[in-house]
């Protein structure tokens, strides 16, 4: 393998790597940086899929490290936010439906011996509208709070449509 190879196949690990950094970060940061480790985090889990495709550098491994660190990143920062006041916590679990979800299909078919199945499951578009309305709602938290409930439901909606697409 050449060096530029591996250096194609460690950038986006690296990028994921730098979102879990992000992650412990948000809870300790000042409210005045929310919007760019919000801007930070969306665009490393961009970024580093974008990459990883382009490059043919997909893994195993690095998806599970890309799930992590985004699921770590999410929690985060949804939890500050909540946290702070912008909206209940008690919306978290209707928020990230999908990811309990997908949690719940990986548990599933470790107990069955079928890992297999679970590694060959593909991101669908209704998980990318669920990732989208979660980022927006971090951002319009930060950024217009009096927003938040609206976006807050499209979210909720949007996170139920895909745990039912995966749950399926």
């Amino acid at each position: 393998m050449t060096l530029l190879t591996r250096i194609k196949y460690l950038i986006p690990n690296l990028l994921s790597i730098f979102r879990l950094v992000v992650a412990a970060y948000f809870p300790l940061a000042p409210e005045h940086l929310w919007i760019w480790l919000i801007i930070l985090g969306g665009g490393s889990d961009f970024l580093d899929g974008l990459l990883a495709r382009r490059w043919q550098t997909t893994t195993w491994k690095g998806s599970l490290l890309d799930g992590i660190a985004d699921k770590a990143f999410m929690l985060s920062a949804l939890m500050t936010v909540a946290v702070s006041g912008r909206f209940s916590p008690y919306w978290i679990p209707l928020i990230i439906l999908r990811d309990l979800t997908v949690a719940a299909v990986a548990v599933y078919t470790a107990y069955y011996r079928a890992w297999e199945y679970f590694k060959k499951m593909k991101a669908k578009w209704t998980c990318k509208l669920a990732t989208a309305a979660q980022l927006l709602l971090l951002l319009v938290a930060a950024l217009y709070p009096p927003a938040v409930p609206v976006i807050l439901a499209l979210t909720v909606i949007f996170s139920i449509v895909a745990a039912l697409d995966y749950g399926r």
